[in-house]
């Protein structure tokens, strides 16, 4: 895959580009003869986000000659945007001259399997680029976080762009995936289909939003109707559900509670849920049933098809979600808050419930976790966001 390097005062981006003083610093740091090896981390529950933003960073890099392995468990790649026997994923325990962090900046979001791998490297040899707001649990090193952002891939585009390198196709459709994901989470897009026939609709939300939209039509220009919508597809994992799959998309929507208020609307998957356990727990598809729930619920409860005329009585005034999940030996939180109240119920939590809860994220949407599945703790940890519910 050929990089194509354009003159660097060529910035096509006015509204918020990456400073030229960031670009060529990351450049200087990355491209020396001195770097060989490079370690690049996606952040753990790895998404389209972060996954297709180390594609394209893997892929300059080693046009430039680097050695690259990719920091995250195959597992939890092989349904995303990424052919794995492309790439070097890194197996082994040796120190890499630089390491890139992409789409995240918090400890809490460093996949286990390379936790002790990352602290032994030196601050000064990790650069990351993040859309995050950083948190006290910051990761150490150069980074450079623009939390107006609504996605990764968007900085990333950005970055080329400002160094001056026209991308090739691969690489700009794996872009615009990343981005197209997670611009969907943030209700920037939405994407419908009809019979397989796909629909990519900007919100009221993204036209207002005027740098998200511009680094998304400079992708979505370049890009065939047909290239895109082979990405369309892919987002669609609800389309592709087996039947224990649809069965539990069928569940999550009809066991949905409403907090005491009203406000809140949330989903608890018990950690020794059966059927949570036979769909694989936290997968690509699973993941797609529960955000879907998320979104749909807390912008406009009322067109939600699959709730009961009942359950749409209770949720009238619902502008936030969350659903309450396992994965491995970890108790998770997703939030979507159509109120932007997502980091206020984590931030009074933290200061009133529970000082150890390991969360962040946006003010719209946000993650957590508790590193047990104990029946006690779970449900703590779950009562914790009904109670801070209630207060704010």
């Amino acid at each position: 895959m050929d990089y194509i390097s354009q003159a660097n005062t060529n910035i096509a981006f006015r509204a918020k580009p990456i400073p030229l003083n960031v670009l060529n610093r990351t450049k200087s740091e990355l491209l020396n003869n001195k770097v060989v090896n490079v370690d690049i981390y996606c952040h753990s529950s790895a998404d389209e986000d972060t996954i297709n933003s180390a594609k394209v960073f893997a892929d300059w890099l080693t046009a430039k000659g680097k050695k690259v392995n990719i920091c995250a468990p195959e597992s939890e790649v092989k349904d995303l945007y990424i052919n794995t026997k492309k790439y070097n994923f890194k197996h082994s325990n040796s120190i890499p001259d630089k390491s890139v962090v992409l789409d995240f900046n918090a400890e809490e979001r460093l996949s286990d399997k390379y936790k002790d791998l990352f602290y032994k490297n030196k601050p000064e040899n990790i650069i990351g680029y993040d859309h995050h707001t950083p948190t006290v649990s910051k990761l150490k090193g150069d980074f450079y976080v623009d939390d107006s952002a609504k996605s990764c891939c968007s900085i990333l585009t950005r970055f080329f762009d400002g160094l001056g390198i026209k991308l090739p196709k691969e690489a700009r459709k794996s872009l615009y995936c990343g981005m197209v994901s997670d611009y969907k989470k943030s209700g920037l897009l939405k994407l419908t289909s009809d019979n397989g026939i796909y629909k990519l609709t900007k919100t009221d939300k993204l036209l207002e939003d005027k740098n998200s939209l511009e680094v998304f039509d400079k992708l979505d220009s370049s890009l065939t109707k047909e290239e895109k919508n082979k990405i369309y597809k892919h987002l669609d994992p609800l389309s592709r559900l087996n039947h224990d799959e649809k069965l539990l998309r069928k569940r999550v929507f009809s066991q949905l509670q409403v907090s005491p208020n009203g406000k809140m609307a949330y989903v608890v998957i018990p950690p020794e849920d059966a059927l949570w356990k036979k769909v694989g727990m936290d997968t690509p598809k699973t993941s797609e049933i529960l955000k879907d729930l998320r979104v749909r619920v807390s912008e406009h409860s009322q067109n939600v098809s699959m709730l009961s005329d009942e359950q749409k009585n209770k949720m009238k005034d619902v502008d936030t979600v969350v659903a309450f999940y396992r994965k491995g030996d970890e108790y998770r939180m997703s939030i979507h808050s159509r109120s932007n109240s997502a980091i206020k119920l984590i931030d009074y939590i933290k200061e009133n419930l529970n000082p150890n809860i390991i969360a962040g994220g946006h003010a719209d949407r946000a993650g957590g976790k508790i590193d047990s599945v104990n029946e006690k703790d779970t449900m703590k940890f779950v009562n914790d966001f009904v109670k801070a519910s209630e207060i704010l």
